[in-house]
């Protein structure tokens, strides 16, 4: 599992299948991220869309944590809290998104059922080669307002925002998750995994092909 071992660049960026394995690759996708630690957070087998639950990511401090995308990241990933989670995308082979240059007046998302909400492919019916993308999204934990001291950590102090209109007495997180950028390695680790799943001869095959006695 790719958890166990530091991620590489030796995955393929781009899965090709055909439509017929749809159905196992999504799964795939699924139990794949699961065994990350990072379960779906939410999955569309129309659009074919996969986004998990994020996770943080190993630092020196947890040597039993080997997801690290080198000796770099684990650096900032020990003085910085960091976390990645990842979205699985599936679209028709050279399939390309309408380019917004082209749109004269943006409306907004199409309504269900629409003209236009009906362009847009719908995999679990579609017929033909499927590509399949792995984007892992690294994010990075900020406290609003946190005036670090240079000289001591213990003269750290944070700043109070006023925040009007909240007088239910219910308090609010104090930490914002920003991404910071995507990471290569974990994505290609990720699809190599997959890749390795999908080329795994099925079981049903395995049994045809007994001769029976």
């Amino acid at each position: 599992m790719f958890v166990t071992g530091c991620n590489t660049m030796n995955g393929p960026a781009v899965i090709e299948i055909n439509s017929i394995d749809y159905s196992k690759a999504f799964e795939t996708c699924i139990e794949v991220s699961r065994s990350a630690g990072m379960p779906p957070q939410a999955a569309d087998r129309t659009t074919g869309i996969i986004e998990t639950e994020p996770r943080t990511i190993g630092s020196w401090v947890e040597p039993w944590r080997f997801d690290s995308t080198g000796a770099m990241q684990k650096v900032e990933n020990t003085t910085q809290f960091q976390r990645r989670r990842v979205r699985f995308v599936f679209t028709p082979k050279d399939w390309q998104p309408e380019s917004i240059e082209s749109i004269a007046t943006m409306t907004g998302s199409a309504a269900p059922g629409s003209t236009d909400d009906l362009k847009r492919f719908d995999l679990e019916n579609y017929k033909g080669p499927i590509e399949i993308r792995a984007r892992v999204f690294v994010e990075r934990n900020f406290t609003d307002g946190m005036r670090i001291n240079t000289w001591s950590s213990t003269l750290t102090s944070q700043t109070q925002t006023p925040k009007p209109g909240v007088t239910d007495g219910s308090t609010r997180a104090q930490t914002t998750w920003t991404p910071v950028g995507r990471d290569e390695a974990s994505e290609r680790t990720i699809m190599a995994e997959i890749q390795a799943i999908l080329n795994e001869p099925s079981t049903s095959s395995q049994t045809a092909a007994v001769p029976s006695s």
